[in-house]
């Protein structure tokens, strides 16, 4: 740049700052990059959900998911599951493809439903049921396939729409960062939505009704 164009350029800065209130409005535009970047604001932003289809295998990390239906019922009897609790449950089918059994329960974070749906405390699912035998999964093991029923306790859904939505996180084996030598799966940004149809509970997770 030529001295004139220099001159001119110092010129424009010392009329900018030359009097305190565009000193102040100087100072806040120089400070909105700072406030933006520790509000995450140039983070990229998590990608939308990719739209799967029931009955369709989807690669989910922690497991190998085939989604089926979803139904709602007041008649789930497993145990000590509480009876009358209305619990909406999506029926899948899920194969561990990681190196140790996972707490379907506790430990795992691939399956949640829309945030707008009354449930409980529990985002993922509260109880998991094998669909084979009504008992609790507990733990899936390494490589083996089930068919299950995710429950979660709701107070809506009294009247079931024709669809509704589950999403299935992907999962990443992680290591835990306050105990060496613990991995766990931990949900990524990446997430798939499948629409599951209406259908009916499996038989062997309802009560016996009364003749």
């Amino acid at each position: 740049m030529s001295e004139p164009g220099l001159i001119t350029a110092r010129t424009a800065l010392a009329v900018l700052v030359a009097t305190w209130p565009r000193r102040i409005i100087l100072s806040l535009l120089l400070l909105v990059p700072v406030v933006v970047a520790a509000g995450g604001g140039f983070a990229r932003a998590d990608p939308p959900p990719r739209d799967v289809e029931p009955g369709v295998a989807t690669d989910t990390g922690a497991y190998r998911v085939v989604p089926h239906t979803y139904f709602v019922s007041d008649r789930v009897d497993a145990g000590s599951l509480d009876e009358g609790t209305r619990w909406v449950g999506a029926v899948v089918e899920i194969t561990n493809q990681g190196p140790e059994p996972i707490s379907v329960t506790f430990s795992d974070q691939t399956f949640e439903l829309p945030d707008d749906l009354p449930l409980d405390d529990y985002v993922n699912p509260r109880e998991v049921l094998r669909a084979d035998t009504g008992t609790r999964l507990g733990y899936a093991q390494p490589g083996v396939t089930y068919q299950v029923v995710l429950l979660w306790q709701t107070t809506a859904l009294a009247d079931p729409p024709p669809e509704l939505t589950l999403t299935m996180n992907r999962t990443e084996w992680t290591r835990w960062e306050i105990e060496a030598g613990q991995y766990t799966w931990r949900a990524t940004p990446e997430a798939y939505d499948v629409a599951l149809p209406l259908g009916e509970p499996p038989a062997s997770v309802l009560e016996e009704e009364d003749e």
